[in-house]
Formats: C-alpha cells, sequence, structure tokens
C-alpha cells in the first residue's frame, strides 16, 4: 500500500522492494547515504534510484540506460528529497524523539536482512542456491518479514513473537509450505541476533503440518483425450480472449501448433520438466538402438541432478519425427531448441507452451482434478511417474527416482501417495 507521495512527483513510496529478477546488483552512489542504491530489473532497461526511509523504499525511474548518467540522477534525487524537507542530512525523515527507538529498530532490521541477502548472494556465486531461490529470499525478507518486524523489538523477540508471526501470515492465506518457507527465513535472522549478541536465546516456533501438494497426475483416459484434443485443435485459433482483454500471446501461436501433440507425448515418455523442455537442444539428445531402444538425455543440471536420463522406447519415434519437421524448417542442428526451435525467449516460450496446454485442458473440463488439484504442465510429468509406478511392472523406487532426476522421498511424498487402490487393481485381484 502507497503512503504519503509528493505532490506532482513521480517517484513513490513502496513498503518493500519488488520482487524482480535483478539484471545487475545494486551500486553505491558515491558520496551518498549507504541506504540509496540504484539498479535494474529485469522487466526494464533503466535503471532505478531505491532509498530506504524511515522504514520504506523510495523507488524511481530515472529514465537512462547509462549507469554514469544514473549515478548523476540519483545525486539530483537526493537533492530534491533534502530541498523538499523528506529526508535529512541522515538520510531519514525528520522525528520526533520519541520515535528514535522505532527508527534505529527499522534500521536495526533492515542492516540484518541485508546481512542475510549478503550471505545468500555468495551462495548464489558458489552456485549453491539458484537464482529464483536468491529472489524468492529477497522478495520475502524485504516483503512480509520485514513487514511483521519492523513493529517488533528486535532485541524482546520471545517464543510469542513467533507464534504471532504464524498467525499474521496465516491471515495472509499462505498455504502451509509457504509458511514454512518463510519460518527458514526467520530462523536465519534469529541466529543473526543471537550471533550478535542481541537475543540470548532462540525463541519456538509453532509446528507447521505441510501435506503433499501433489500436481494432479492425469489418468490413461484423460491423457488420451488430451492427445486426441490436441490434433483435433491444430490449426485452430483461440478466440476466447474475454470482453476488454487483449492478447498477449504472440499471433503466430495463438493457434494450436502441430508440435504441441509431440510435446505432451514427449513429456510422458521422457519424465521431463517443463523447465527441461525450455533448455532442451538437440545436442542434449542421443538415440541409443540396440537391445533396447531409448534416448540419453544429458540435460543441463537442475535442482542439483545432472545424470542423463533414459526415456520409454516410444520417445526414439517422436524425437525422430520432430527432428525431421525441424530440419525441414532449416532448423535440426545440434544448438538448436527441440521444441519450438524459432522462439529464441525461452521463458516466453515455456509461457506459451503453459498456455497452449491449459487451452486443451479447459476444452476438455480437466483444468482441475477431482479432488480440486490444479493441473498445470506439470501435470505430465507427475503422470508419467505415476504411469511407471501403475504399468513398470517391478521397478523399484530407486531406478525410477534417480532416472526421473529426482529423490526416492520425493516419490513417495509426491507420487506414489496419489495412487488409489483402482490403479494397481491387478496386484489386489492377483492370486498365487
Amino acid at each position: 500500500m502507497l503512503t504519503q507521495t509528493p505532490a506532482n512527483e513521480d517517484y513513490f513510496f513502496i513498503p518493500k522492494a519488488r520482487n524482480s529478477p535483478i539484471k545487475q546488483s545494486f551500486s553505491q552512489v558515491q558520496g551518498l547515504p549507504e541506504k540509496l542504491k540504484i539498479f535494474r530489473i529485469a522487466g526494464s532497461k533503466y535503471w532505478q534510484v531505491r532509498l530506504f526511509n524511515h522504514g520504506k523504499y523510495i523507488v524511481k525511474s530515472l529514465k537512462t540506460t547509462e549507469k554514469r548518467e544514473a549515478e548523476l540522477l540519483a545525486q539530483h534525487f537526493y537533492a530534491d528529497l533534502k530541498m523538499r524537507g523528506v529526508v535529512n542530512e541522515r538520510g531519514v525523515l525528520p522525528v520526533l524523539d520519541e520515535m528514535s527507538a522505532y527508527i534505529e529498530n527499522q534500521r536495526l532490521l533492515h542492516d540484518l536482512i541485508q546481512e542475510v541477502l549478503a550471505t545468500e548472494q555468495e551462495r548464489l556465486c558458489r552456485d549453491e542456491i539458484t537464482l529464483g531461490s536468491f529472489l524468492m529470499t529477497k522478495g520475502r525478507l524485504e516483503g512480509l518479514v520485514f513487514d511483521f518486524l519492523k513493529t517488533c523489538t528486535l532485541r524482546q523477540i520471545k517464543t510469542e513473537t513467533m507464534e504471532a508471526f504464524v498467525s499474521f501470515l496465516t491471515e495472509k492465506k499462505l498455504a502451509p509450505p509457504t509458511i514454512v518457507g518463510y519460518i527458514a527465513l526467520m530462523r536465519k535472522l534469529l541466529r543473526l541476533l543471537l550471533r550478535k549478541e542481541l537475543i540470548d536465546k532462540h525463541p519456538l516456533f509453532p509446528k507447521i503440518k505441510s501435506p503433499p501438494n501433489s500436481r494432479g497426475a492425469f489418468t490413461v483416459t484423460e491423457y488420451r483425450a488430451i492427445l486426441r484434443r490436441a490434433k483435433t485443435l491444430r490449426g485452430v485459433a483461440f478466440t476466447n480472449w474475454g470482453d476488454g482483454k487483449r492478447p498477449w500471446i504472440k499471433k503466430k501461436y495463438q493457434q494450436m501448433p502441430e508440435s504441441m501433440n509431440a510435446l505432451i507425448r514427449f513429456m510422458v515418455y521422457t519424465f521431463v520438466r517443463p523447465g527441461d523442455i525450455r533448455q532442451l537442444k538437440n545436442k542434449h539428445v542421443e538415440v541409443v538402438k540396440g537391445s533396447f531402444n531409448y534416448l540419453r538425455l544429458t540435460l543441463p543440471e537442475v535442482k542439483r541432478h545432472k545424470a542423463p536420463m533414459v526415456s520409454l522406447p516410444s520417445a526414439v519415434g517422436i524425437y525422430e519425427r520432430v527432428l525431421q519437421q525441424q530440419k525441414e524448417q532449416g532448423f535440426g542442428l545440434p544448438d538448436d531448441y527441440v521444441f519450438f526451435p524459432e522462439e529464441r525467449n525461452r521463458r516466453l516460450m515455456l509461457d506459451i507452451i503453459g498456455w497452449l496446454f491449459n487451452w486443451i485442458l479447459r476444452e476438455l473440463d480437466l483444468k482441475q482434478g477431482p479432488h480440486g488439484t490444479e493441473r498445470t504442465l506439470y501435470s505430465l510429468r507427475h503422470t508419467a511417474i505415476t504411469f511407471r509406478l501403475i504399468y513398470g511392472g517391478n521397478i523399484d523406487l530407486l531406478t525410477l527416482a534417480r532416472n526421473a532426476r529426482t529423490s526416492v522421498e520425493m516419490i513417495e511424498k509426491f507420487y506414489a501417495s496419489t495412487l488409489s487402490a483402482e490403479m494397481n487393481i491387478a496386484l489386489l485381484h492377483g492370486k498365487r
């Protein structure tokens, strides 16, 4: 929620830094307060300036792509704030004496969060975490964690404070797994407070049960219906955008492509994630034919897994047909992408594929599962693993987990837990 906005100005106050992917690290402007920095985000080519001031972030676009010019504009920006009385020489709003402790507490909180983020930045540089994990941590710390702790005295945090924090997150209607993630971040802040001897003991947290969040596999009947509908919709243009809504999909993708059916089957026969499809190139695929026919997929590392994956036999024919179509269109080189090779923006490509798949699901009224589970493109991976558990003979979980680049624990928690008795009816009805 925006607070006081100076009249006739295009800068504004926001309670936290927005969770946007960072193109370039925050840069300190020489000769100005430490809390004033310039930065860029992925969604904009322009530099922005940010000042942490009285528990809020003041942000303004500098409308320039040159760093040196941005630094000069940031200096003018700060000088203008001083002239208007928004900040004083110390870089904070003029406050009454009775608010000094409150402001000092917020300064301490800001510094603690920046210290935690600096540690996370080092982990990112060591490739211990992904950029997505870092950005999520940053958004949460500067978001709800800051909003809650800014009214708390950090040196007096107790178990009751942590109980109130969980209640605060619950009121925001956050799911239990998300609350567990916030608690993990709060623990990092508390360990830092303990190390700095600002608190004398680590407060306890209430226990949160996080039920498995299955992405909803499809049954065999549903899967066949999806494949048939993907074929039926080939070349059909999407028109149901809704009143007053403008299409965000490129015009050439507003009709169902011929390759969508192949992509769906490829995912189920190879166990890949949607993110793997985004970066899958021909050089990552090796066709192996012999006693067994399969694809060996040597994909880039994901979630700390980098071992090759082995497909089911049907994936070989699908890939060979896709590769032939690529070559007819002028693609098919080792560095060309397997699916939608003409789209260089791979993040956009993944969004387009997700949108096309949701189009098929809504046509069939399959977007939600029987228990209200939301189905997405990721459900195809869930379907692939579930099908192997049902129809894969005596396959052991360790072999399946390693080939799918996951863990046995994840298989048991998110996949095997969703199997019903009817799915293994042959075992139930079997006789010795």
